[in-house]
């Protein structure tokens, strides 16, 4: 047994090597490629696949392999990966290897190394002559590091119009998430008055009122209490542009804010408190303040009665040792496309830690891909 599973094992390193050797960054993502890489791989094992296209040269993909009762389980993931700044490597981001216990490459944990597990799975189920008593779906998506637009795609499409579960494998370090938080991307800006940097008395600066608005926000959002279960909303000030030049006094300034949310509640409160303190940071110095809305999705959150649901648990219980579920996760993921579309529950479980993605010289430990080796497992047998 050990001996098959450390073949097994093997396969699916080498297939996420070959995965992350196929550029698929976004933008402009180009998925095209690395979705018929993966219908092929799949084809010759047995399973029948389907690209969907999103526009030119991006598809995304669709495989099933029916059950012998009505509905399926969806394994979600996604084809396109971040690109890569190559001066801040210290390895080629396309020539993955294996080496100290890592697997080093661009999409090792976000999240090819997943996409090769949920692959590896389908296969596996693939060689077993009886029909799984639900149908097996693999959906692999494009565009999900930018506008979750593949997802969409195919939760409009009527391919998976039977689900009752979605399996996200975004990396989680194989704990499961009930849902995620939510996602509210806030542009604001101050207006002032320029005049001579010599004699600042005369203008109205809008980077001082707009300095203060950021700290005081993240302070306020600081203490904001933490709950229990969904975890604590958080603040990123992720942009920061004002002045046109040293000796001018700076008219306007414009930051950008990334909120996520544990509630729509909290979403509520955050608009309220962005307008609140903009108005009066702005009115110390003579100011307007504005604000739009960039993007905005809910949180999204899901029970956790389906039967698949309970051994997902149960198996990540006691593969990490974690209790389980661990909440919601901090990030977001193609569920945001597909709970609009689906009203079934979605968890997020995978290989791989968040705080390796998008990052140089990015890395999944192989321990990581083992321990999802056995969840896909246990989950599809």
């Amino acid at each position: 047994m050990k001996d098959k599973q450390a073949k097994v094992l093997d396969d699916t390193l080498e297939l996420a090597l070959s995965l992350i050797r196929i550029p698929s960054h976004n933008p402009p993502g180009n998925e095209a490629g690395i979705a018929t890489f993966v219908g092929d791989w799949l084809k010759t094992r047995g399973v029948h696949a389907e690209l969907v296209p999103l526009e030119e040269g991006r598809d995304s993909l669709v495989a099933r392999i029916p059950g012998s009762q009505s509905g399926c389980i969806v394994l979600c993931g996604h084809l396109d990966t971040v690109t890569a700044d190559e001066r801040l490597w210290t390895r080629d981001p396309l020539n993955p290897v294996v080496e100290d216990a890592r697997l080093w490459g661009l999409g090792a944990a976000d999240m090819k190394s997943a996409c090769a597990v949920l692959m590896q799975a389908m296969a596996q189920q693939a060689r077993i002559k009886t029909l799984p008593e639900k149908g097996l779906v693999l959906m692999l998506t494009a565009d999900e590091e930018w506008g979750y637009r593949g997802a969409a795609t195919i939760a409009q499409s009527g391919l998976i119009d039977d689900v009752e579960l979605v399996l996200i494998a975004e990396p989680t370090s194989n704990a499961v998430c009930t849902g995620q938080k939510g996602e509210l991307w806030i542009e604001v800006s101050f207006s002032g008055k320029e005049a001579h940097g010599s004699i600042p008395e005369s203008g109205a600066s809008a980077i001082l009122p707009a300095a203060r608005f950021c700290t005081r926000l993240q302070g306020e959002l600081d203490r904001w209490p933490q709950d229990p279960k969904t975890g604590r909303t958080t603040l990123n000030i992720g942009r920061f542009n004002g002045g046109r030049q040293v000796n001018i006094v700076p008219a306007h300034v414009k930051a950008q804010l990334d909120v996520r949310a544990i509630s729509h509640e909290h979403t509520l409160a955050v608009r309220e408190t962005v307008e609140r303190i903009g108005q009066e940071e702005a009115a110390v110095n003579g100011c307007s303040f504005a604000y739009r809305e960039m993007s905005y999705h809910r949180p999204v959150y899901s029970d956790t009665v389906h039967e698949t649901a309970q051994t997902l648990i149960r198996k990540s219980s006691d593969v990490t040792n974690i209790s389980q579920p661990s909440g919601l996760s901090p990030y977001s993921t193609d569920a945001v496309s597909i709970a609009p579309e689906l009203d079934v529950p979605i968890l997020i479980c995978g290989p791989g830690s968040i705080e390796q993605a998008h990052q140089p010289n990015e890395f999944i430990d192989i321990e990581q891909i083992a321990q999802a080796l056995e969840i896909m497992t246990a989950l599809i047998a």
